[in-house]
């Protein structure tokens, strides 16, 4: 029987527009600090490095703050991380609800 936790997760993925995975993806990212996993983190800041989209102006500034983050949590400065992420969440989060 596959386990109804994961059955969730993944309907929830899903049904989720764009801009709804991307905050999912700093929630991720987020909760990787809390837990102090630098592996992980980086793995998906990776991922959001790779989903961004050159053709418009902002994924410029992003990848500069997702490498500075990338550095930061090589070094173990995950509170730091986090003040960086967690207000780009919140925008992110905004823009989805509109």
């Amino acid at each position: 029987m596959r386990d109804p936790q994961l059955v969730y997760q993944q309907q929830a993925v899903k049904d989720s527009s764009p801009l709804q995975l991307v905050v999912k993806m700093y929630d991720l990212a987020i909760q990787s600090t809390y837990r102090k996993d630098g592996e992980k983190l980086r793995s998906i800041i990776s991922t959001m490095i790779s989903g961004l989209n050159f053709d418009h102006e902002p994924a410029d500034q992003l990848f500069s703050l997702y490498h500075y983050c990338q550095n930061l949590s090589r070094e173990g400065k995950f509170e730091e991380v986090r003040e960086i992420l967690e207000p780009l969440r919140d925008t992110w989060d905004d823009i989805a609800n509109k």
